[in-house]
């Protein structure tokens, strides 16, 4: 996923940041999450620092007053944390702009602020949309990626994340179950058998990411992850499916 974050230190440009990244993300159904908006510089730094390997969307802007960073010094700080960091100023200072080249920051953009409400909301919907598709091309090259596509438009996910794929109630519609949430997409369980190999159909109704499992129980059938949901597991593929967590040497509790 995608993570955004806001650094504003004036309480209504925050406000309003936090509405138009929110709602496009919400449009869009990116695979994006608004994780962090604050006020302060150091309180996003802290957040890194906390999570690392996070991979995410920065709109800072240049000063914060009185505060011991200004946001050149936070992207570089951003930079030495997230190597793929996507940043955007937004900001008065326009003069500014040059620093950026001069400090290797490498932004994304350059939104100014007095351009106007609409405009800054034009600039930086369309920042989203190019650092979210750069991400998903990203993942595409360095992951294991899952493939789906929904209301026309295509969406890359780190295979890791699938838990599993069942048949919905409604004909031709498969829920997808990720690890933090789950979707609903047109599509049939045989085609993503074969489209993605790396899952494996333990019952007519459900896919599997073997990987994902933490338990598989033999006499019950059931197979388990761990965010408490479980699928079940045919007689007649259970033998194949604990041969190959075997084989793979997956961390999977096998009784």
């Amino acid at each position: 996923m995608l993570k955004a974050f806001v650094v504003e230190d004036d309480p209504e440009q925050l406000a309003t940041l936090k509405q138009i990244i929110s709602n496009h993300i919400m449009i869009n159904a990116f695979d994006m999450d608004l994780t962090l908006a604050t006020g302060k510089a150091q309180a996003l730094l802290d957040y890194l620092q906390a999570h690392p390997g996070v991979e995410g969307l920065y709109f800072l802007d240049i000063e914060y007053t009185g505060q011991a960073l200004n946001g050149l010094e936070l992207a570089t700080k951003i930079r030495e944390q997230d190597v793929n960091a996507k940043i955007v100023f937004v900001s008065t200072h326009s003069e500014m702009a040059f620093l950026t080249f001069e400090r290797r920051i490498e932004p994304l953009d350059f939104v100014v602020k007095d351009l106007g409400h609409t405009v800054v909301k034009d600039k930086v919907e369309k920042d989203i949309r190019i650092a979210y598709e750069r991400y998903t091309k990203q993942g595409v090259t360095n992951k294991a990626m899952f493939s789906y596509s929904k209301g026309g438009q295509l969406f890359n996910i780190p295979l890791e994340q699938v838990l599993f794929i069942e048949t919905g109630a409604v004909r031709n519609k498969l829920v997808l179950h990720l690890a933090d949430r789950i979707v609903q997409y047109n599509g049939k369980i045989s085609d993503e058998t074969v489209a993605h190999p790396e899952l494996f159909r333990v019952h007519k109704s459900f896919l599997v990411n073997p990987s994902s499992l933490v338990r598989v129980d033999k006499q019950a059938q059931m197979g388990y992850f761990a965010n408490g949901e479980t699928v079940d597991i045919a007689v007649r593929k259970m033998h194949d499916l604990t041969s190959l967590i075997k084989k793979s040497q997956l961390a999977v509790k096998v009784n």
